[in-house]
């Protein structure tokens, strides 16, 4: 008796340590991210996105998308945040939150399959990822991508469970995926794994269910769950549609109303909408697919270029991208391995996890190479929670197989895992680099503003795009002059200032020929001068008073 209590109250006193242990995690990376989210200026595609998007409101966000780098989704919800009146909380604040929710449904989704500390493990090895950790609080919409992805996720184990599941399981289940590809549409490489992984576990228990009770598959509990899951996932993809629709209308009525051969030239926007709205869909839809993310490649030689392709995605999640090549195959022949462990034993307990894993690794390369595209390599940021996934099951299943070999006996050796996730942590987040800034320029033109009184200037030139869009991100000013002369404050990029530098950058407003250096040498002053970039400035003027700063 006394025995029994002692296990009891040792287990009790684990399970605290363990919560604990979470809790503590949670407010570390907390501090973390708050700190990164405020210390890293933000780089290009962050600054359009705010400039262009976020701070024109929700409604603008929602309907505008003239480049297909905008993740409209995430717009639109930093969009709401950014009435609050700081700019880093509007552009970043959404992926601030998600990355912390991120923690929180992987640990659930985790300790769904293994208790102890493994699900603690599993979350730190997440963290400490490079492209994780780059991205985890970035102005962009792939963090809040992850955080649906893991959120339907977790929806499927409870469809696939024993118990029956609500109609708000299915109904989250589905919101999950529209806003998941609403935020990011290359989404679509976890969404079509996810829900063919949970059709796969839906169908694998209705087959048996059906052997045992003589009936056909859906008329089975699982049957009948399958059903529902078709349904809820074909509810997405209608709503998703929709969503797009909205997008499609709004670009297509505005190319149209000012297409000089169009029938609908001159017309009003609303007025063209209500009149031929499927014109418009259609021409809006034949723009977006006119000017696709990723470009198709040459077959040719296409197999060589994405085996590189995906060494160089593996290495940034950790260094080591040989290790981590090793681990994902061995990971898809341990998924296939338990999957048809399960169904020849017809246990289906952790059948979704591996199915998941499973899909989640194998159709990506599949369709890429179907499809001939080789991605930006933070489009799969989400591979993360498969390659922590997979670190921690292949890492219990060998530690538990020692043990028992060992000892003829199966002992709880996470926290040994645990231990080692830790060491990995510390590892990455504190020695390997992670904590530069975005970019270079970016962070050079925040220096040089700083020390050029930007607030209190009345007539600021901007000679290239970052310095447009970070002078209305920092100070609320949106100014589009791009003429030196009458200016009070010039920033030049140094390549500006070589009459040899010919190289065409797409950034750039000035080159050297364009620069009036008679003006600059008679009414300016070199004020501040870093690594790339000079601060010229002239005196404001007695009684002139500063721009005023615009509101994002």
């Amino acid at each position: 008796m006394k025995s029994t209590k002692r296990l009891h109250a040792a287990f009790f006193i684990n399970k605290l340590n363990r919560q604990a242990g979470v809790l503590a995690f949670l407010g570390g990376m907390a501090l973390y991210y708050g700190w990164r989210m405020f210390a890293l200026t933000p780089w290009y595609d962050e600054l359009y996105t705010y400039y262009c998007f976020i701070s024109k409101g929700p409604l603008y966000a929602a309907i505008h998308w003239p480049l297909p780098n905008n993740h409209v989704g995430y717009s639109v919800l930093s969009a709401f945040l950014d009435y609050l009146g700081n700019p880093y909380i509007g552009l970043r604040g959404i992926s601030y939150l998600c990355a912390l929710a991120n923690i929180c449904l992987l640990y659930k989704i985790a300790e769904k399959y293994k208790k102890g500390w493994m699900p603690l493990a599993v979350v730190i090895l997440y963290v400490s990822m490079n492209l994780v950790n780059q991205l985890a609080v970035q102005g962009r919409g792939y963090t809040l991508g992850i955080t649906c992805f893991l959120t339907a996720w977790l929806c499927m184990t409870a469809i696939c469970g024993e118990k029956k599941a609500g109609r708000k399981v299915y109904a989250v289940y589905a919101l999950s995926l529209v806003l998941g590809l609403y935020a990011v549409s290359s989404n679509v490489y976890w969404v079509v794994p996810l829900c063919i992984a949970g059709g796969c576990c839906l169908l694998f228990k209705g087959i048996q269910e059906s052997r045992e009770r003589t009936c056909f598959v859906l008329k089975t509990e699982s049957g009948k769950k399958l059903v529902k899951l078709v349904a809820a996932s074909v509810a997405a993809a209608l709503g998703t549609v929709f969503l797009y629709g909205l997008i499609w209308l709004a670009i297509g009525s505005n190319l149209l109303v000012k297409d000089i051969s169009s029938a609908y030239y001159g017309m009003g926007h609303v007025k063209m909408i209500l009149q031929a709205p499927f014109a418009a869909i259609g021409r809006g839809m034949e723009y977006m697919l006119d000017t696709p993310y990723i470009q198709s490649e040459e077959r040719a030689g296409f197999f060589g270029r994405f085996w590189e392709w995906l060494q160089t995605l593996s290495g940034y999640f950790y260094p080591l991208s040989s290790l981590v090549m090793i681990i994902w195959g061995i990971g898809i022949l341990f998924a296939l391995y338990r999957i048809v462990k399960g169904i020849r034993a017809k246990a289906y307990k952790d059948m979704l996890l591996y199915l998941v894993l499973f899909w989640g690794i194998i159709l990506v390369p599949v369709c890429l190479l179907i499809q001939c595209k080789r991605p930006y390599y933070r489009v799969f940021t989400y591979g993360g929670v498969f390659l922590a996934m997979l670190l921690g099951v292949l890492a219990d299943f060998v530690l538990t197989f020692l043990a028992q070999k060992s000892s003829g006996k199966k002992k709880d050796f996470s926290f040994v895992l645990f231990l080692g996730a830790v060491a990995v942590g510390v590892k990455c987040l504190g020695f390997s680099g992670y904590h530069t800034q975005y970019g270079v320029n970016e962070y050079e033109i925040q220096d040089a503003f700083s020390q050029g009184d930007m607030k209190n200037r009345q007539a600021i030139c901007v000679t290239d795009c970052n310095q447009e869009y970070l002078l209305y991100f920092l100070y609320g000013i949106r100014c589009e002059n791009r003429e030196i002369e009458g200016a009070d404050a010039v920033l030049l990029d140094k390549r500006m200032t070589d009459p040899d530098f010919t190289e065409m950058v797409w950034e750039f407003y000035h080159y050297y020929d364009t620069v009036p250096w008679d003006y600059i040498r008679q009414n300016m002053t070199k004020t501040y001068e870093n690594n790339n970039y000079i601060l010229y400035t002239a005196e404001v003027s007695a009684g002139q008073t500063a721009a005023e700063p615009e509101n994002g």
